[in-house]
């Protein structure tokens, strides 16, 4: 990434801060009157020069960073709120952007693709302006301080963890799901559980949806390297976390499945054993590269246990 995309997208950013909703320039919010730039206005696009270089090109070079082998950042940032509002989804914090970006990839996305094949990102990245707005209008988003190291990947949590959320589809599952009556969510969640160091799971209605989050120390080297070896394979495997570990949905059964590690809902059945029947029956060596994924996250789980 050329140094003065970075630059050029936070003046951008900051700027769109006061050009949508008055409260995320900590004033009431517009929709209850007419104080500074009403939450409903439209921004219309125009070709901006900040500092002296094209906002277009800066968002051209930030979209070709490369996250891991098989996702780009561009992957990320499409947002329906973002295009129907007329709000660019622009980072503040391109660097951190970036790693929490890599971070995701590299320890969550990349896995799954290995062992279910192709991942659909359904939403991802947020910048504050895009999550505030729509928040602000009760879309169905948390608020930004809720979102920061989730789906806002450019801020940092109170914590001073970074963190990326991505919300997936998995069309292998998709279907494998719905050939049988009495599969569900829970079958991916307890793979996910058992396999990978994800920090939060939120499923929804349709194909069982999952917001999947990594939530991690953004000074940790661990998450360094070259993102071509960030490819799901055994070598990729560098986790050192600060998960969670809470799962949720939406879809039936509704409710809470995990917090802080803990169960509080339905263990594994034989659905769960069915799905790893079947994922392995034309792959004998994804049996291999499961047990290595489970020994890695039993490690990183014995970790989680001595930090809570």
């Amino acid at each position: 990434m050329k140094a003065r995309t970075k630059s050029t997208l936070k003046k951008f950013a900051e700027e769109q801060k006061t050009r949508t909703c008055s409260r995320l320039a900590a004033e009431k919010c517009g929709k209850d009157g007419p104080v500074g730039t009403a939450c409903c206005s439209r921004i219309k696009a125009d070709p901006r020069v900040v500092g002296g270089f094209r906002v277009l090109g800066a968002l051209d070079d930030f979209g070709r960073e490369r996250l891991s082998k098989h996702y780009f950042m561009r992957d990320f940032l499409y947002s329906e709120i973002s295009q129907v509002h007329g709000i660019p989804n622009v980072p503040e914090d391109a660097d951190l952007a970036v790693k929490a970006g890599k971070a995701l990839c590299r320890n969550l996305l990349e896995p799954l693709r290995h062992v279910f094949g192709h991942v659909t990102i359904r939403s991802a990245f947020r910048s504050a302006s895009v999550n505030g707005f729509c928040n602000c209008h009760n879309m169905n988003c948390s608020s930004n301080k809720a979102s920061y190291a989730n789906h806002i990947w450019d801020h940092r949590d109170g914590d001073g963890f970074m963190g990326a959320t991505a919300c997936i589809v998995i069309p292998w599952f998709a279907d494998w799901m719905n050939e049988k009556q009495g599969r569900d969510w829970r079958v991916l969640a307890w793979f996910i559980h058992n396999h990978l160091p994800y920090s939060e799971m939120v499923f929804f209605i349709e194909h069982a949806a999952v917001n999947l989050t990594w939530r991690g120390d953004p000074d940790d080297a661990a998450q360094d390297g070259d993102v071509l070896e960030f490819d799901g394979s055994r070598g990729s495997i560098s986790w050192r976390s600060e998960p969670r570990r809470y799962v949720k949905s939406f879809q039936e059964p509704k409710g809470l499945l995990i917090k802080n590690g803990e169960l509080k809902g339905h263990a594994p059945n034989d659905h769960y054993d069915d799905c790893l029947r079947d994922l392995c029956s034309d792959r004998p060596a994804l049996s291999d590269y499961l047990k290595v994924l489970q020994a890695a996250k039993t490690e990183e789980d014995e970790r989680f246990g001595r930090l809570v």
